[in-house]
């Protein structure tokens, strides 16, 4: 469809082009056409003086010859068969004949560039019609697979939700068995958090990760969420050691207190006193992070990490 479409406006700009050349050969002919007829209309005239001067000169044979024309061409036909006018005259009739004849051709290529002109403006017309209708399809063609895309995205996410869902029921089972048994306490301690960092987070997915960034053009891990809750109001630290310290801790045995907007922090062996990376927790197990040069911001599976690396020192809540 886009090709079809290339070649019509294509096809609209060659034809409009040569409209434009069309138009610009007829200035120039009736330009021509002028000077031509200001040409004849001067040589007609000495032509007119020279007959004028051979009457007076009392040649009535030529008078005679002169008088009896009954039209402009009969006259110069017979003028140039008399044998009494000089070379002079004879080029001078040459030359109304040439100026006349002149006149008439550029009187012709008027008249045929004109409705050349015509036909092109109606085919630009047309082809312009024919444009607007192929944006017109191809927009309603975008349009619906846009609606395909999301309907798919729609599908993807809550397939998403279920599995992380699961995990997260996996995860939570394991760190209880870790912790012995110990049943989930209230969120008491726990300050409200702020859910409204994940809608922010969210926005920079695609970002590339970029060591020591802290800005829209390339985050480093703490960098993001430094950046994200500043959004917010609140000023976080730089590194991702001193933010897991500001905040009120959740255990890592406590996956089922973590809230969105909650930061989750990992550390070599799950130890907090060697924390290299955080993220900002999404919910359904999952997490928004900047994971590592040559990456980029994304969502990963908070449950999956846990269960994968064992790396998980817990989380902070501000």
């Amino acid at each position: 469809m886009a090709t079809e479409l290339e070649v019509q406006v294509e096809a609209y700009n060659a034809i409009s082009e040569a409209l434009d050349k069309t138009r610009e050969d007829i200035r120039r002919t009736r330009i021509d056409l002028e000077n031509a007829n200001r040409d004849l209309a001067e040589a007609q005239a000495r032509l007119g003086d020279r007959a004028a001067a051979i009457y007076k000169e009392g040649r009535t044979s030529v008078l005679g010859v002169l008088l009896g024309t009954t039209s402009f061409e009969d006259f110069v036909s017979r003028v140039d068969l008399l044998t009494r006018i000089n070379r002079s005259d004879a080029e001078l009739v040459a030359q109304v004949k040439t100026s006349k004849t002149q006149v008439e051709a550029l009187e012709a290529s008027l008249v045929n560039r004109e409705a050349e002109q015509v036909a092109l403006k109606t085919e630009t017309e047309t082809r312009a019609k024919g444009i607007e209708a192929q944006i017109a399809k191809q927009e309603a063609y975008v349009a619906s697979l846009n609606a395909e895309v999301k309907s798919l995205i729609k599908a993807e996410q809550e397939r998403q939700a279920k599995l992380a869902a699961e995990r997260a029921a996996q995860a939570a089972a394991l760190a209880a068995r870790g912790s012995g048994g110990r049943p989930p306490t209230s969120e008491g301690s726990l300050p409200p958090g702020h859910p409204e960092a994940v809608g922010i987070a969210l926005q920079y997915l695609g970002v590339p990760y970029k060591w020591g960034g802290s800005s829209p053009s390339g985050f480093d891990c703490s960098g993001l969420c430094q950046y994200v809750y500043r959004q917010l109001g609140i000023a976080l630290p730089r590194t991702s050691r001193s933010q897991y310290n500001a905040g009120a801790h959740i255990a890592p045995d406590r996956i089922d207190l973590l809230r969105a907007g909650d930061l989750v922090f990992f550390g070599t062996g799950g130890d907090a006193s060697r924390i290299h990376h955080v993220g900002i927790y999404v919910g359904n197990g999952n997490y928004v992070h900047a994971p590592s040069t040559g990456d980029v911001v994304k969502v990963s599976s908070l449950t999956d990490r846990i269960l994968k690396n064992g790396d998980y020192v817990g989380a902070s809540r501000f």
